[in-house]
């Protein structure tokens, strides 16, 4: 949370993109930089809406899905009683939540400012984005990818533990 709220911060202050109080930018506000030039800039945008720009406009559906949500994974992660659990993923999703959340609550939108771009094309390959974003994606990836090893190493199947024992008692 505090790399997303301080990168955000740095972004908007270094391309002068921080608009008047209340306004919000449809599209990028600012200047943009090269990073790399050709395929990675970074330009100042804000969303209302959530991933990809859904339902944009709809701050209290958001404001009430972070209420519920990140209370939700914190629970499930003080009460998982499995110590090999990636802990530290569901805390990229809470941190990442909370950065957006605090977009959501000061900002009316959420502050993005990563933005990949096709060098052939010059347009953009995916919707800009910011810290917040890459840790819930590779939070939740890392979490479901643990699901499904752990799930395979333990001989837990997606039908249950009930499941061999009925194949068993079926022979």
């Amino acid at each position: 949370m505090a790399a997303d709220l301080a990168s955000k911060y740095i972004s908007f202050q270094a391309l002068g993109g921080v608009p008047p109080a209340g306004h919000i930018c449809d599209d990028a506000c600012g200047h943009y930089v090269w990073v790399a030039h050709g395929v990675l800039r970074f330009i100042n945008h804000y969303n209302t809406g959530g991933a990809f720009g859904l339902a944009s406009g709809n701050l209290a559906l958001f404001l009430a899905a972070s209420a519920v949500l990140v209370p939700a994974l914190v629970l499930t992660a003080y009460f998982c009683r499995a110590p090999r659990a990636p802990l530290w993923s569901l805390g990229l999703i809470v941190g990442g939540a909370i950065g957006n959340l605090y977009d959501r609550l000061f900002h009316v939108g959420v502050r993005d400012f990563i933005e990949i771009i096709n060098p052939r094309s010059g347009r953009a390959l995916w919707p800009v984005f910011n810290i917040a974003d890459i840790a819930i994606v590779v939070g939740v990836a890392a979490y479901l990818l643990w699901s499904l090893l752990d799930a395979a190493r333990t001989g837990r199947a997606v039908r249950g533990d009930a499941g061999g024992e009925g194949e068993a008692a079926a022979e």
